[in-house]
């Protein structure tokens, strides 16, 4: 089952795993609101319809006159926050009236998107890893976004942590799967070990962390010995 619900031609999605669980509406031309039958909130969105849409809907039978609107959710207190989206056809998805871009090969796709200020990572119905991207948002905008909820465990992947080699430029950084890190010119010409998982960059100098970061890319590893950064001088 698809987890969507239509009302009076709007469309609501609670998502494949609530298929089938009793629901309760609170719906004005303003707000909607969706309750489980024990008043626990699951969604709340703007209305889209009408006066004469909720008409219709009490004189079907379908509804009932609803006491006053529901009050407010609680703030919420997370280190991270995840919204439901849908990727629109152009790879883009909307937070708080910002578009940030997730992938145009994602588009028409409805995603759970893991957002804690930094990194905002694009995940699938089963929590699998899609995208990686910058964050937009500081997390105390994210915490307020509409139908934002404490972030569940982190995204998984197909594929697990892979550690490489690479050489600290003069200026004191290098790259990997496409991301730049800085770890100071003390390291500069250094060979350095760099795990990468889905989440983090975790780079070491002979067996000591000396830097984690956020990953904020998902390019594929192509390499995994450095690279020499010196030419071999002709001797005459």
């Amino acid at each position: 089952m698809s987890g969507n619900l239509s009302i009076g031609g709007q469309q609501l999605w609670l998502g494949p795993d609530r298929a089938g669980l009793p629901i309760t509406l609170w719906i004005s031309t303003q707000r909607l609101h969706v309750f489980t039958t024990g008043g626990g909130r699951l969604k709340s969105v703007a209305s889209r319809l009408t006066v004469k849409d909720l008409a219709a809907l009490l004189a079907s039978g379908q509804a009932r006159p609803a006491p006053a609107e529901p009050a407010g959710e609680p703030p919420i207190k997370a280190s991270a926050v995840e919204v439901d989206r849908q990727v629109s056809s152009t790879g883009t998805i909307s937070l708080a009236s910002r578009a940030l871009c997730v992938g145009a090969h994602l588009a028409g796709r409805r995603v759970i998107v893991r957002l804690d200020g930094i990194t905002a990572r694009v995940m699938d119905e089963d929590r699998l890893l899609l995208r990686a991207v910058p964050c937009a948002l500081p997390l105390a905008e994210c915490l307020t976004l509409r139908n934002a909820r404490p972030a569940g465990a982190a995204p998984t992947s197909s594929t697990g942590p892979v550690t490489v080699q690479r050489v600290v430029r003069t200026r004191g950084h290098f790259q990997v799967v496409g991301q730049k890190i800085q770890v100071g010119r003390v390291h500069a010409r250094k060979i350095l070990d760099v795990t990468v998982d889905d989440t983090h960059i975790t780079v070491h100098d002979n067996g000591e962390p000396i830097r984690v970061v956020p990953r904020t890319t998902t390019q594929e590893i192509t390499r995994i010995k450095s690279q020499a950064h010196t030419k071999k001088r002709k001797i005459s």
